[in-house]
């Protein structure tokens, strides 16, 4: 299927400027192309470090859970129970900005925000707590950096995806319409131009027989 031909008056310098703005096309889908590609490698690298950082909260949510299962064994559901209702709450808050990231990219940005108090409670309020629940509640507490880091990277992975389905779609409105509508009405002049080059060079060697036929008829009537 052809491509749709744009509107245009079929003169040399239309054919030109198309060729020109057809060439300004694929430089831009060019570079387009390469910062895709610089795209999607930064979305590999962050879909790693999303993964590995994944795979240590897990590990550490499992180390815990492990934990808190052995406190319970020590000292029973109780007791860890009534431990759980007497800890004080970690107080914390994330901090959002933005930075700057792969192509100028504003990425989203968390930071958390701890009570600088809140180690010295979690100590105190665990005095009386078997070993095995304070290494579950130090791992838990670890475990907030963590979410919000990886919270972090998920907004940036989002970013870069949008960024990257924005980006194709450019290259490929430019590769799969602009260019072949050029290519089509390029065509379309090229041949309008060349009927038009065959018809002047027919009207021409019309009139250069008829000027000879006048010539010969004016040699003839002057020689009688």
């Amino acid at each position: 299927m052809s491509a749709e031909r744009l509107e245009v008056h079929p003169t040399r310098l239309e054919l030109i400027a198309l060729r020109r703005r057809k060439t300004l096309a694929e430089g831009i889908a060019d570079i387009l192309q390469k910062d895709l590609e610089v795209l999607i490698f930064s979305l590999v690298e962050y879909r790693g470090k999303a993964s590995i950082l994944r795979t240590q909260l897990y590990d550490i949510l499992t180390i815990s859970y492990r934990k808190f299962i052995e406190a319970e064994m020590v000292s029973g559901s109780m007791k860890v129970k009534e431990l759980a209702l007497t800890t004080t709450p970690i107080e914390f808050d994330v901090e959002t900005s933005t930075a700057t990231g792969v192509l100028g990219i504003q990425f989203p940005s968390l930071k958390l925000i701890k009570q600088k108090e809140n180690e010295q409670k979690l100590r105190l309020s665990l005095c009386d707590a078997p070993i095995q629940l304070e290494e579950a509640a130090s791992k838990i507490n670890n475990v907030m950096d963590a979410i919000v880091e990886l919270a972090s990277l998920t907004a940036a992975i989002r970013e870069l995806l949008e960024v990257i389905s924005l980006k194709r779609r450019q290259i490929n409105r430019i590769q799969f319409k602009l260019i072949p509508q050029f290519n089509t009405t390029i065509e379309y002049i090229e041949y309008m131009l060349e009927e038009i080059e065959q018809q002047d060079a027919i009207r021409v060697r019309v009139l250069q027989r008829k000027r000879k036929e006048r010539a010969e008829k004016s040699y003839e009537t002057d020689s009688v």
